[in-house]
């Protein structure tokens, strides 16, 4: 693999796990979190 490219992919990979982790924190009734919880409980 060339540089140029293993640097692409690991620019995508870096993107895609930066939108669903993002996703995972702002949509906590989709997702299982304790922050989601927390806030409707207290």
């Amino acid at each position: 693999m060339s540089q140029d490219l293993q640097a692409f992919l690991i620019g995508v990979l870096v993107l895609f796990l930066y939108l669903i982790f993002s996703a995972m924190t702002e949509m906590g009734t989709k997702w299982p979190g304790r922050r989601s919880n927390e806030e409707e409980e207290g």
